[in-house]
């Protein structure tokens, strides 16, 4: 009689944070691959001796969802030809993903979800205006200062199909294309008066005011973006974690960054919206 092997499961690792950076994720998920790479386990779908080791084969599906920090590449000029850079904000993302395991540690999936990337891009300048004196009713031009701010937004589609590699069972690093489709865009350029008061060459002073209006700002452009380009390409790569939370269902905290190729509009100079991603996966096995 011939006695069968039993193989345990690999060994429990305790939680383990989650870095806020993708380089030191990634920097530790290798230095924890070389460092117990020659004890981790596999799992295993029959203990035949006399046979090669399989590993388990199987299909997983669960939403994802977490937080996209959005940071703009290029230029932006708004309708009054006004040059915008350096535009940044935070964002929500969220969607589906699924997976299909191999015999290796290959692991070959994709994910279909909406992702909104709004950024904020602002800048101040001194402007020659013509005032008029309260006094002598006299014009004169004086340097005022104003602040324009422009809040670009777009919402996306994105799907993005990936290969998966796991460093060990419970570290891994994977990377696609994404391809999304702008469904949706706005951009708002709001001019604000900062100089309180302005200065005539007589050494009058009087308050400044925006002609026309008592308010300290003015909307000087809203609507969608123009000479938009709906179809978005780019690359995604990401380091995560995997914890089994139970028999079939899986937690993942994930880190992840989207390179666009493609501008949003034609109206700038190499215009893009970069996305870091800090999400949570949750897979459940079919």
């Amino acid at each position: 009689m011939v006695d069968f092997a039993l193989h345990n499961a690999p060994p429990t690792c305790p939680p383990f944070p989650m870095p806020r950076l993708f380089v030191v994720m990634t920097l530790l998920a290798a230095f924890i691959c070389g460092a117990f790479e020659g004890v981790a386990q596999e799992n295993v779908m029959d203990s035949d001796p006399l046979m090669a080791r399989k590993r388990l084969v199987y299909s997983m599906i669960g939403p994802y969802g977490g937080l996209s920090s959005s940071n703009q590449g290029g230029t932006f000029f708004t309708a009054c030809n006004c040059e915008f850079t350096g535009g940044a904000g935070a964002n929500l993302v969220g969607g589906i993903v699924f997976e299909r395991l191999t015999r290796s540690r290959i692991t070959w999936g994709a994910t279909l979800g909406y992702d909104n990337r709004s950024i904020t891009a602002a800048f101040q300048e001194v402007e020659g205006v013509i005032q008029r004196s309260p006094s002598t009713g006299r014009e004169y031009t004086v340097p005022i200062t104003f602040r324009n701010e422009a809040v670009t937004s777009i919402q996306l589609i994105t799907a993005m199909p990936y290969v998966k590699y796991h460093l060990m069972d419970w570290v891994f690093v994977r990377g696609g294309p994404s391809v999304s489709y702008i469904f949706n865009s706005t951009v708002k350029h709001t001019k604000e008066l900062l100089s309180e008061t302005v200065s005539f060459p007589t050494g009058e002073i009087a308050r400044v005011s925006l002609p026309g209006t008592d308010q300290k700002s003015v909307v000087l452009e809203d609507g969608p973006i123009p000479q938009i380009n709906p179809l978005q390409v780019g690359l995604t790569a990401a380091v995560g974690l995997e914890f089994h939370i139970g028999k079939r269902f899986l937690l993942a905290p994930i880190a992840q960054f989207t390179f666009p190729f493609t501008t949003i509009s034609g109206r700038g100079d190499g215009f893009t919206i970069r996305s870091f991603q800090l999400l949570f996966e949750g897979r459940w096995i079919l």
